[in-house]
């Protein structure tokens, strides 16, 4: 089923212009209600006269107050010493002595409203204003305000001169003995894991670590090699003379054992040296020059081994010099592959270290990056407590803070309260404001259809036509060109044309007709038909006072200009939905 929606209420700006052109006797009310109360603000308030002074605060040399803090320069907020004498200024205990020096009777809190402190931005200047009913009272005012303070600060500096060099001597202290305790732990810590800076070794572990890793792929590479080399030696062995049984468990002397262990650990010192030094170091050179060494003793201990085996088995028989050659390649691949093991067993030991390292790690990191926190804090308030302490000692070997009276209070030439151009000006302003709401309120309680945006707003429909007396061909045609746009032939084809009054009946039989010639294609003399190109269109007239409604899908008004909808009809109106296609205005009496 379709839905009814009910209509809103439209408010244009034309209908705001055309409200407030209406009802202009209510935005003039509000304007004279304003400057009738303004006139009387100024003709019957008791002026008020302000004397105005400001204060230089001057401070110990290189500690000024303009700059203040860097945030509160950059937000304006002015320096944070500043706004404690402003604070000082408009204290109870300096302005009870004021109220007592000037013989004013009256409670402290509407005193107090006579007086204002404000610091002057990017400066060491505060500026105070007194208020009184004369010119020469809120002179004096100011002047006993400005002495008073003078006063009262150096009173207040003098009668406690040590005080806050002690407090902060005292939180120095206990600073200084946190921040050992913390360096204290640190040190302990860095000792107990045999650290100096912890992230440095750690990226040069993981580094090392890496190349290990590196290493130890490369050596296995090499140990495949070597035992797939020995395999083919063994088998090619195989197939020389028997006489080589006597010689093939010929053993590896245990020099060569030892040094292949020698050379493997050479070979690490090597590679950790070359991470931190230069291949062409001196360093680098002996280890190398080393390792040279160690190889040639190696291989003059297994020629020596093979020369005295063969040298047993020439005073046999006579040697297979093919043998021979595979004998001595078997032992330097044994030989090398021995070699290599130990090399591996070195690095696994190595990497294994260097795995137990990073798990401990975390913890370790964890630990370290705590106790570098604290200490940083602890180091910041240290310093700031330094800072603060210097400051207040200078400050008590200066002599503190030295208020000045930059600009003594001038006779004020006239009051701050009531100005006649101003206060007529807001009047007027606040008048204008209240005019114009209780014109708009005005407004939006009339319902009369007087143009087509009180129609709008009232009903939230467009206004088809003004029409005056009978309608022109011209005003038809374009009538119909309005209906067919708004669908009008092809989402609906039929309307009622509803007359408000009996004075728009025979405009409503007229329009009615019209769109019924149209439909079976009929002219007549003086109304030309209204073409239905696309769709049949037809107008019905409806009447309030009829017994029966006609069948139609939607709805057309006509109404003259100024007529009222009471509550029922324009509550019924709006519950109409979209079925309302639009209304036609004509002139009373000329239908």
């Amino acid at each position: 089923m379709e839905r009814w929606a009910e209509r809103q209420e439209v408010v244009s700006i034309q209908w705001l212009a055309h409200a407030l052109r209406r009802q202009w006797k209510w935005v003039a009310t509000g304007v004279v209600a304003g400057v009738a109360i303004a006139l009387i603000l100024v003709f019957t308030s008791t002026p008020r006269y302000e004397a105005e002074a400001k204060i230089l605060v001057e401070t110990p040399t290189g500690m000024g107050l303009g700059g203040g803090s860097g945030l509160a320069a950059l937000v304006g907020g002015g320096s944070p010493d500043l706004n404690t004498q402003a604070e000082i200024l408009t204290a109870r205990p300096l302005l009870e002595k004021v109220q007592q020096d000037a013989g004013i009777d009256e409670p402290y809190r509407d005193f107090a409203q006579r007086f204002r402190a404000t610091p002057v931005r990017n400066t060491n200047i505060v500026e105070i204003k007194a208020s009184d009913s004369t010119a020469e009272s809120a002179q004096r005012l100011a002047q006993l305000w400005a002495q008073r303070y003078l006063e009262h600060v150096r009173t207040l500096y003098e009668q406690n001169p040590s005080t806050l060099v002690e407090k902060l001597s005292r939180e120095l202290d206990n600073q200084e003995r946190r921040l050992q305790t913390i360096s204290q732990r640190l040190t302990a810590f860095l000792k107990r894991r045999q650290m100096v800076a912890p992230e440095e070794e750690l990226t040069k572990a993981v580094e090392k670590y890496a190349d290990l890793l590196e290493q130890a792929r490369n050596l296995e590479a090499q140990r495949l090699a070597l035992e797939r080399q020995i395999d083919a030696i063994q088998n090619e062995l195989q197939r020389q003379p028997r006489f080589y049984e006597a010689t093939r468990n010929l053993a590896i002397p245990p020099e060569v054992q030892q040094l292949n262990t020698k050379i493997a650990e050479l070979e690490i010192q090597r590679s950790g040296l070359l991470q931190e030094f230069q291949p062409n170091a001196p360093e680098v050179k002996i280890l190398e020059e080393q390792i040279a060494q160690a190889k040639r003793e190696r291989e003059q201990i297994l020629a020596r081994a093979v020369d005295q085996q063969f040298l047993t088995l020439a005073k046999q028989e006579a040697v297979n010099p093919v043998y021979q050659e595979l004998l001595k390649g078997l032992l330097e691949a044994r030989s090398n592959l021995q070699a290599t093991e130990a090399t591996g067993a070195v690095l696994q030991r190595q990497q294994a270290q260097f795995e137990r390292l990073f798990r401990q790690t975390p913890d370790t990191m964890a630990e370290y990056a705590d106790l570098k926190r604290q200490y940083e804090a602890a180091l910041t308030v240290w310093t700031e407590k330094v800072r603060a302490y210097e400051q207040a000692r200078a400050q008590q070997l200066i002599g503190k803070l030295s208020p000045i009276l930059l600009q003594p209070p001038a006779l004020p030439d006239r009051p701050v309260f009531p100005r006649p151009v101003l206060t007529t000006g807001l009047g007027i302003v606040l008048g204008l404001m209240l005019g114009i709401f209780l014109a708009l309120a005005a407004a939006f309680r009339t319902r009369t259809l007087t143009n087509r945006w009180e129609v709008e707003r009232l009903l939230g429909a467009p206004v088809l036509l003004e029409a005056r007396g009978e309608l022109s061909p011209a005003q038809a045609q374009l009538l119909g060109w309005q209906l067919r746009a708004l669908g009008g032939g092809e989402m609906w084809h039929s309307a009622a044309v509803m007359p408000l009054t009996a004075h728009a009946k025979p405009l409503a039989q007229q329009i009615a007709g019209a769109f019924q010639h149209a439909t079976v294609h009929e002219t007549e003399a003086n109304l030309p038909a209204v073409p239905s190109t696309n769709g049949a269109l037809t107008l019905l007239t409806a009447s309030p006072d009829a017994p029966a409604v006609p069948d139609a899908e939607r709805l057309i008004l006509i109404a003259p200009k100024g007529y009222t909808l009471d509550e029922a009809t324009h509550r019924m109106l709006q519950q109409t939905g979209d079925r309302l296609v639009g209304v036609i205005l004509i002139e009373e009496g000329r239908a």
